[in-house]
């Protein structure tokens, strides 16, 4: 039987990878980005960097930085109170305020490695209990809805990072693969790009790529390959040209860990499988 521990550590790493995920390739002008005026975000002093804040928000409430944000979900993993709340004794140090796109990605593995380790610590009595005088008003509520509420926090946080560079991709619009058709991209400058590709489903790119050296079996920020995407959505002739350029069709993905063949039974592509069962 599963542990209530064990279900929270489960969805826990869940939210995170797929935060993390969303954290791939950011950049310091995304990072630092205003789209409006009186954003907050995190600025430079004579100390490092502060994020803004004020006792009282303001309503309604500023937009946020990804700077501000991703700040945010640090400073939320990493508190103090999830130990003493749960009561445990906080240990470690706490990286100050990232200054950089870099700087962000490594304090917030760091912060979600803090809030893992003390997750994974926590008894069924330590879920159960009330929390008492430390937690303040929420003395009453027990270890297991504090848990709850750090993983909302995770989350819904994690959602308003990935909207955010959606907002931003939109609003500064690229065409890699119009670069790489113009011979303005090679290939070792994003290997991936033919998975990239597939995943925006654009099937008239993919023999065009391979045949500028873009690697077959590259895959996604997501870990998939093109084989893995022209089988589950049963693009058959693709799958086909991608076989004949010697795609790995054994290689398993992060998400589901299935193969190629997986992908197609996984989705019901009858006419994929019936094709892969014959190679």
């Amino acid at each position: 039987m599963t542990t209530l521990t064990q279900n929270l550590l489960d969805l826990s790493d869940f939210a995170w990878q797929r935060l993390r995920q969303r954290m791939q390739g950011l950049t310091d002008e995304e990072y630092f980005w205003e789209p409006f005026d009186g954003c907050w975000t995190v600025r430079k002093n004579a100390n490092g960097y502060v994020a803004d804040s004020s006792p009282i928000p303001p309503a309604p409430a500023p937009f946020t930085t990804l700077a501000w944000r991703i700040t945010h979900i640090i400073d939320i993993l990493q508190a103090e109170r999830t130990a003493t709340w749960f009561g445990h004794e906080a240990t470690g140090d706490a990286p100050g305020v990232p200054g950089s796109a870099a700087a962000a990605v490594d304090a917030l593995d760091h912060a979600y490695d803090v809030w893992r380790q003390r997750l994974a610590a926590l008894s069924q009595d330590d879920l159960d209990r009330p929390m008492g005088d430390v937690a303040g008003p929420y003395a009453d509520d027990d270890g297991t809805s504090f848990a709850l509420h750090i993983l909302d926090e995770l989350i819904h946080h994690g959602a308003e990072v990935g909207t955010v560079r959606d907002f931003y991709r939109g609003t500064h619009a690229e065409d890699p693969f119009a670069d790489a058709l113009a011979g303005e991209l090679p290939p070792a400058s994003r290997p991936g790009l033919l998975a990239e590709a597939a995943a925006a489903q654009r099937w008239d790119l993919v023999p065009q790529l391979a045949n500028l050296g873009f690697a077959v079996d590259a895959r996604t920020p997501d870990g998939f390959t093109a084989a893995h995407l022209a089988a589950g959505n049963g693009e058959l002739d693709t799958l086909k040209l991608l076989v004949e350029r010697g795609a790995d069709l054994s290689l398993t993905d992060p998400r589901f860990n299935a193969d190629v063949g997986g992908w197609a039974a996984w989705f019901n592509q009858a006419e994929v499988t019936e094709y892969l069962e014959t190679i």
